[in-house]
């Protein structure tokens, strides 16, 4: 179990890197380097984020169907490709072309990692939500690693931008071959062996039977509309928030510092966040409620920001509400799959925060051209308290 849960977090580590590296420098590198405009940016970004959304989709299929392993496998080679292909000619609209090949890739990894994920915390001895926990510290840990470091080396060279993430999966792709034996081992767990725990469903209960198809179906709706929403406007900070700072004279480097504070500060906000607010909320869907009210008040503090500390304010108080939120949801999705569409369920997540990803950017900027920047961060605090109150209308297995 520790070994599984090891290299889980490595090849976790090892992707957000790559997220880490290629975040903050799209919009950057097709607005300011590609001389395209700030819509176009967005639009590439989206049909990016769509292509990715595709890969999740078909990632959470071929999980349950076809072969854990050979997702990974297929998601990295694809990957590899574009991140060489963007590496040796990145020139407008090759660029594009390689970025949202590199975004279906990513896509059947990034769903493979949280399906796996998912059956690891299933046969957790204990609370299983600290696999969750975990592998969302991980991510951040890498994201901001990688954001920070791309900020130097944007500015040092544009080949090495998109090569050392292509270094980056070769190297996981290798770890999975060596180490495959060790993440197999999940798939060949036979149900006997495993333990309850928190959020255990037995195979021969299928939630949806028991809360009721209807209300079941209702459950879903709520809860991807609530990642849709979540991911729309927590993407504007990957994408249209760079913008936003250049134009106010800030560096790449200090937009990149932006995101070493949001994964420095969750080190110390998520252990005890998570330590307090479970022992006050029972429920997993009130912790999300919370959580979705807090990342959206971050955004009001955006309006006015007219100093560096003012966005590092507004980070901290979107950090405080996603430690609450990203690790959660796949815990209530793992709360309503079973063993057979463990990875369907899983892919919902990622789909649902593909497409946000995918709509945020475009139509950010779409609001941002024909009305202003503050009318985009105040719609994003409405929609987000609008789907915090809806959560609560989730019926949630005790």
């Amino acid at each position: 179990m520790r070994a599984q849960r090891l290299w889980l977090l490595v090849l976790n580590v090892a992707f957000n890197l790559v997220m880490g590296f290629m975040l903050p420098v799209n919009t950057i590198f097709i607005h300011k380097n590609l001389h395209e405009s700030l819509v176009t940016a967005g639009f590439a970004l989206m049909i990016y984020s769509a292509f990715m959304m595709v890969g999740n989709a078909i990632g959470g299929v071929m999980f349950d169907r076809f072969s854990k392993r050979g997702t990974l496998y297929i998601g990295y080679a694809i990957s590899i490709i574009s991140l060489f292909g963007m590496s040796i000619h990145h020139v407008w609209p090759t660029y594009a072309f390689m970025l949202v090949i590199l975004g279906f890739g990513m896509g059947l990894v990034y769903t493979a990692i949280n399906a796996y994920t998912a059956f690891v915390a299933e046969q957790m001895t204990g609370n299983s939500r600290v696999v969750f926990n975990n592998m969302y510290l991980a991510s951040n840990l890498g994201i901001a690693i990688g954001s920070n470091a791309v900020g130097f080396i944007f500015d040092w060279s544009i080949f090495f931008t998109f090569f050392i993430p292509m270094i980056l999966f070769v190297v996981s792709a290798v770890i999975l071959l060596l180490r495959a034996g060790i993440l197999d081992h999940v798939q060949e767990k036979d149900d006997s062996e495993i333990s309850e725990r928190s959020y255990k469903v037995h195979e021969d209960v299928d939630p949806k039977i028991k809360i009721g198809p209807r209300r079941f179906n209702i459950n879903m709706f709520i809860i991807c509309a609530s990642i849709l929403i979540v991911w729309l406007g927590y993407s504007q900070w990957d994408s249209n928030l760079s913008a936003y700072m250049l134009n106010q004279g800030y560096t790449t480097r200090e937009y990149g510092f932006v995101f070493t504070v949001n994964a420095a500060s969750l080190l110390i906000i998520q252990p005890v966040m998570n330590r307090v607010v479970s022992k006050i909320f029972k429920l997993l869907k009130y912790q999300i409620f919370l959580g979705t009210v807090i990342m959206g008040s971050s955004f009001l503090l955006l309006p006015n920001a007219k100093t560096y500390l003012a966005f590092i304010i507004s980070m901290l108080v979107l950090t405080i509400g996603e430690s609450m939120v990203f690790p959660t949801i796949p815990a209530l999705l793992s709360k309503m799959s079973t063993n057979r569409n463990r990875g369907t369920f899983q892919s919902f997540y990622s789909i649902f925060g593909s497409l946000g990803r995918a709509i945020g950017p475009y139509a950010g900027s779409l609001i941002i051209t024909a009305l202003s920047f503050s009318t985009l961060f105040v719609g994003i605090t409405v929609s987000m308290i609008i789907v915090a109150i809806m959560m609560i209308g989730v019926k949630e297995l005790g």
